[in-house]
């Protein structure tokens, strides 16, 4: 399978695949409960980095918020598309969706505010490429500007087991039924985690779909001395973010 075709696959069965969006999207407000406790002028336009499916894109919007929200994949652009074209036509209009390399992009002008939920970071496998979207983030905000994000951490079984074979099946709200198969592999030197992933669909002759991808997870620490190289000041670490199973951090540009 193309990374095209993977990358359209996965964006239609994200919200409801295990080990990807479904635990964000069955405690969405849970999740995005730090967002909404911070971000509150609603008459300045917000950037997005990594709007994915829209998990936070579409609450930001139906609460009032003008969101620029840049994503590298046509895939997710188009799953976001239809959600807003389910919402109220004064919802959709809130939101620009900006087909971007995060790394790269270039706003029109500097926002006061980006939001950066998870997933966006840690899915640069590399530190190369995570300093290089810090430094967009540093570029694309005005000084005094504030990053908002939220990061997930590892499973430590997996980091204490190095490589770990799970299965689990799982029903779409459509109906079809996938056996989904992963086998992680994570160095504890690099923190770079690769999963070999195969979806099963139940009930036809298998065709599965195969993919391989890598996740770099950071620690506190290292985030900090990232942003702090990268023009930013932390300012709040919320440890207890989504109890417990990752953190969120806000860091002002100096």
């Amino acid at each position: 399978m193309s990374d095209v075709q993977y990358d359209d696959f996965l964006s239609r069965i994200y919200d409801e695949a295990p080990y990807f969006g479904r635990e964000r999207a069955r405690e969405l407000e849970q999740y995005n409960a730090f967002y909404f406790a911070h971000l509150h002028d609603k008459s300045r336009r917000i950037l997005e980095i990594g709007s994915g499916t829209g998990m936070l894109t579409v609450p930001l919007a139906r609460a009032g918020f003008l969101v620029d929200s840049v994503d590298i994949s046509s895939a997710m652009h188009e799953v976001l598309a239809e959600k807003l074209s389910a919402e109220d036509e004064s919802v959709a209009r809130r939101v620009r969706r900006i087909l971007a390399d995060a790394t790269t992009h270039v706003g029109e002008e500097p926002y006061d505010t980006i939001a950066m939920p998870e997933g966006v970071v840690i899915a640069l496998p590399s530190r190369e490429l995570q300093i290089a979207l810090f430094e967009s983030c540093h570029r694309n905000l005005r000084v005094g500007g504030r990053l908002y994000a939220d990061f997930a951490q590892p499973r430590w079984k997996v980091v204490y087991e190095q490589t770990l074979q799970e299965h689990t099946r799982f029903r779409m709200h459509s109906g079809d039924e996938y056996l989904l198969s992963v086998t992680f592999r994570n160095d504890r030197h690099t923190q770079i985690e690769e999963w070999d992933v195969v979806f099963a669909k139940q009930g036809v002759p298998p065709e599965p779909i195969e993919v391989k991808v890598s996740f770099r997870f950071l620690s506190y620490s290292e985030l900090q001395f990232m942003l702090e190289r990268c023009g930013f000041k932390v300012i709040a670490i919320d440890v207890n973010h989504s109890h417990g199973r990752g953190f969120a951090v806000i860091a002002e540009k100096v």
